[in-house]
């Protein structure tokens, strides 16, 4: 979905459905839709924001993991584009070698208690790597939630950071956020934590503070 071009953070609220393709298969999916409820900011005005937009994302200390070559597709049969879902879903695949889920997925609200189900450890505690889950009912958020990245922890996990799509007030929606698990930022803490299994998960992720090579980072902010 397009912004309303005034820098307006766009949310986290989905217009998830159900759609038929070729008249059998169902595909859940995902969308982030724009979310005007929190007032214009701009690059000062929120300090937990890292980074804005692709661009200011792609420079050093930061990246995109390649999503803006990537967006257009579909990922975990999510829908392509400025979305949280289909975002995180790439970079779990192209980054961490998590292999594609034998589950729909669904909405961002709906992942981890799917995850869950299907045996995918999902808790309270953050790793570089893991899908952080906002719920319905998180400050900011739609009612079909949010999802994102957890880039880097901060000392005795005291925050994270975030790369998301669908959320940030470039006209890509792309944004870097640091969450503070006692406030500080606009997004509140998250409600969970899914740790997907891959070739890059969990074993070999990189420590609290680091990025896995590859990855266009070496280490974080702290």
């Amino acid at each position: 979905m397009g912004g309303d071009g005034e820098g307006r953070p766009r949310g986290g609220g989905f217009l998830g459905r159900w759609a038929t393709r070729g008249g059998a298969a169902l595909l859940a999916s995902a969308l982030c839709a724009v979310l005007l409820l929190l007032p214009a900011r701009g690059a000062s005005a929120d300090p937990a924001q890292l980074c804005a937009g692709y661009a200011a994302c792609s420079a050093p200390g930061f990246t995109t993991h390649g999503y803006p070559r990537a967006a257009a597709g579909s990922w975990w049969s999510m829908y392509g584009g400025i979305n949280c879902t289909n975002y995180a879903a790439f970079v779990e695949s192209h980054v961490y070698g998590v292999p594609t889920p034998g589950l729909l997925l669904g909405d961002a609200y709906q992942w981890s208690a799917r995850a869950a189900a299907a045996g995918i450890p999902v808790d309270q505690t953050p790793t570089v790597g893991a899908v952080a889950v906002w719920g319905p009912d998180a400050p900011g958020m739609g009612a079909d939630g949010h999802v994102a990245v957890v880039e880097a922890i901060g000392p005795d996990g005291s925050y994270i950071d975030v790369s998301q799509s669908g959320m940030g007030p470039a006209n890509d929606g792309y944004d870097w956020e640091r969450v503070y698990r006692d406030g500080g930022s606009w997004e509140s803490w998250p409600s969970s934590f899914i740790h997907f299994a891959g070739s890059g998960s969990p074993a070999a992720l990189p420590a609290p503070g680091s990025r896995v090579p590859g990855a266009e980072l070496v280490s974080a902010g702290g």
